[in-house]
């Protein structure tokens, strides 16, 4: 059943106990019974036909009661300080107001029991007390008959509800789905029954308007119970905790599905008997005697409840324990505000009855509604986009899930600001609170006309804003760390700028949007920007010619973030790419600032590959085979690395003879390597390994010689030719491998 059977029976079995009550209250009070205080209420809708039809049913003195009740009313309303009396004047004159409508409220009070003998005579007759008993027959009947309505709607879908109820629902979206694919068939099967129940009333007519009209009232009053008791238990689902939408425990939740049946039945009691003693005739203080009792009611019960549940509510807004300071405070203090704000709503409205307003039924239980609803749908909504975002897309599917993750903090943002958004709209509609025409009576109407488009224009902006940030910032970290010893990509390197461009052309558009819809003629603004754009042109030749050029070596992808390059005497790796210019760490830790302008031809180091060359001076007698096994041996040694050979793109091997000297043969060996690798440690580990292989395989490095030649002399002698040659010996260099 849509609707548990004690809170079902509790509600019918309420509304028509205190129908039955108060027609027996009726029934015992003499029917001629003076009626001093009862002034005859206006019928609503107020037309020519209606006021009519109402005087040809008054008598004289009904009529004269009606008359000065409506110009007391009016005195009351319409009367203003006329003179220069200063705000005093008004204030004891409102006070005065006030002080006649408690004494009009303290005589309804008194003359209540006589007021509601008046009412109970009109709705018994013409039977007296066994009307009342024919009524609550009828009104059980068409009960009855919508209860059997709406049973041969729930035995013709059981079918699907079984099924429905069965079905996996593992994510929350899935479970949220199928609640609420419950509850739109439990609201349809509420419809029937109001239906079947509503028809039995059509077919026992009554001429009589006031029972008509109170049977209608009690039927409202049962289906908005249920209604009202429908949606809490499709959020709260007091009985089953896995069905439960809102992350509430098991007594929270009871306690709040209690609170919203309660106030539901409460309004509902409201409702049905401010239209019984208006259709009855009562008068005017009478019904707002009613309606500040229930006001009374409705708020102790809600403040009741606000704090049995401050500290589940409270968990629920602190999360997860990493909110800001602000959060934590508004999750301390808010049954506080809640208390301030239901007293409030509370006076707010007893205010207005006091001072003469018109009665608007609900106004202030609808605040509260709506104070209670937003936060829960922002809920439920965010609820569900984690869900969303947290369930794992499947192979080949859609990217929906994907997206979702990507984008959860920006969608997240969306729902708090249109959920905040709609409920301020909600409230100044509920108030008829028009902000808009308030502004137009003073200097602020112009502004005010265009703060939607302001908002507008603002929102939009940062949305945006962050829908573009977000796919920036999710692409960067699909890049991963950068490592300061290997080159960028080049979508590491052309993001930053491209997001700090984004940054200002959504500033630049928001604040000319901004100031167009605030009525300022932007056009010459524009002129004025354009001018002062081709000023710059010409005024600053080398700044337009560093960013043009800037551009240009960005799209040839001419360099990158961490790549080496060399530009004229400056070289070192790219740190740092801004508009202008370009910064280069040398690696001997100096920082070069090259202007794009100023770059005639740059050579890149880190692309593709790099080959790494090895000369080595050797002895004329060396065998160029012996030479070719060693660095074929080595090269097969440095391959067989681990940590060298991802690098190593091509093996060592002998270049050949490169050049002959007096005393030496030049042989050169080389290797291609990964640049962004570890090129430099694989020609250290290969000059360690060829040093040490030359050694065992006898090969000799060459050693510059220096031959003097000493000729034969009559005059020399033996010690003339070992100075020559120990100077010769002397001038040579010691460098074994050239």
């Amino acid at each position: 059943m849509s609707l548990t059977g004690g809170v079902r029976r509790a509600s019918v079995a309420w509304l028509i106990a205190v129908m039955l009550v108060a027609g027996s209250a009726f029934a015992a009070t003499p029917k001629h019974a003076a009626a001093a205080a009862a002034v005859p209420a206006l019928p609503e809708p107020l037309t020519k036909d209606t006021v009519r039809d109402l005087v040809a049913r008054l008598s004289d003195d009904e009529v004269r009661k009606l008359l000065l009740d409506q110009l007391d009313r009016a005195a009351a309303t319409s009367s203003k300080p006329q003179n220069a009396q200063g705000k005093a004047g008004g204030v004891d004159q409102s006070a005065a107001m006030m002080r006649g409508r408690l004494e009009e409220l303290g005589g309804a009070l008194v003359a209540l029991p006589e007021t509601l003998g008046q009412v109970g005579a009109k709705l018994t007759e013409p039977d007296g007390p066994s009307r009342l008993l024919l009524l609550a027959g009828l009104l059980a009947a068409a009960l009855g008959v919508g209860w059997i309505g709406e049973r041969a709607f729930d035995a013709a879908l059981l079918g699907y509800r079984e099924r429905l109820r069965q079905a996996p629902a593992a994510t929350f979206t899935a479970k949220a789905f199928r609640l609420a694919t419950g509850l739109a068939l439990d609201v349809i099967g509420l419809a029937a029954f109001g239906l079947a129940a509503l028809a039995t009333l059509l077919v026992f007519w009554h001429d009589h308007d006031l029972q008509r009209g109170t049977l209608f009232e009690v039927l409202m009053a049962v289906v908005t119970v249920r209604g009202v008791a429908l949606f809490a238990r499709f959020l709260l689902a007091p009985g089953a905790a896995s069905a439960r939408l809102l992350p509430f425990a098991d007594a929270p939740a009871q306690r709040l599905y209690r609170f919203a049946v309660t106030i539901a039945i409460l309004f509902g009691l409201q409702a049905v008997a401010v239209s019984v003693l208006r259709g009855g005739g009562a008068g005017a203080s009478t019904i707002d005697l009613v309606v500040v009792g229930g006001i009374v009611l409705m708020s102790a019960v809600i403040l009741r409840t606000v704090w049995q549940v401050r500290e589940p509510v409270a968990a629920l807004i602190r999360g997860d324990g990493k909110s800001r300071v602000v959060v934590r405070w508004l999750a301390d203090l808010w049954p506080v505000i809640a208390t301030v704000y239901i007293l409030g709503v509370a006076a707010g409205r007893i205010f207005d009855i006091l001072s003469g307003e018109p009665l608007v039924l609900g106004v202030g239980l609808l605040s509260v509604v709506l104070v209670v609803t937003l936060p829960v749908v922002d809920m439920a909504l965010c609820r569900a986009l984690a869900a969303a975002a947290s369930q794992p897309p499947a192979d080949g599917g859609s990217r929906m899930p994907r997206i979702v993750a990507s984008y959860e903090p920006v969608f997240r943002r969306a729902i708090h600001i249109v959920v905040v958004v709609i409920g301020l709209i909600a409230f100044a509609h509920l108030w008829e609170f028009d902000v808009f025409a308030l502004a137009q009576k003073s200097l602020g109407g112009k502004i005010a006309s265009s703060l939607v488009g302001t908002c507008v224009v603002l929102l939009l902006a940062y949305i945006v804003w962050e829908i573009a940030k977000t796919a920036i910032d999710r692409r960067l970290d699909a890049e991963g760390d950068m490592d300061p010893d290997h080159p960028a990509s080049r979508v590491r390197t052309l993001l930053p700028i491209v997001r700090l461009l984004i940054f200002v052309t959504i500033v630049v558009m928001a604040t000319m949007s901004t100031l167009a819809a605030l009525g300022v003629d932007i056009l010459p603004l524009l002129a004025g920007a354009s001018v002062i754009g081709v000023a710059i042109g010409f005024g600053s030749q080398t700044l337009v010619r560093d960013v043009v050029s800037g551009a240009f070596f960005l799209m040839d992808d001419a360099f990158r973030l961490g790549e080496y390059i060399e530009v004229g005497d400056a070289k070192g790796r790219v740190e740092k790419i801004n508009i202008r210019s370009l910064f280069l760490r040398h690696h001997r830790g100096a920082l070069n600032i090259l202007p794009y302008g100023e770059i005639k031809r740059l050579r890149n180091t880190s692309r593709d590959w790099v080959v790494m060359v090895l000369d080595f001076r050797l002895t004329y007698d060396t065998s160029l085979l012996a030479v070719k096994k060693v660095l074929k041996q080595v090269g097969d040694e440095i391959a067989a690395d681990p940590e060298l050979a991802p690098d190593l793109l091509q093996p060592l091997k002998l270049g050949g003879v490169m050049a002959t000297e007096d005393s030496a043969i030049v042989v050169r060996a080389k290797f291609m390597a990964r640049p962004e690798g570890e090129p430099w440690m694989i020609q250290k580990a290969a000059y360690t390994k060829i040093l040490k292989a030359f050694r065992e395989a006898g090969i000799k490095f060459a050693h510059r010689q220096v031959t003097v030649y000493v000729p034969p002399s009559a005059g020399g002698d033996d010690a003339s030719k070992a100075a020559a040659g120990a100077a010769a010996i002397a001038a040579q260099p010691a460098n074994p491998a050239g």
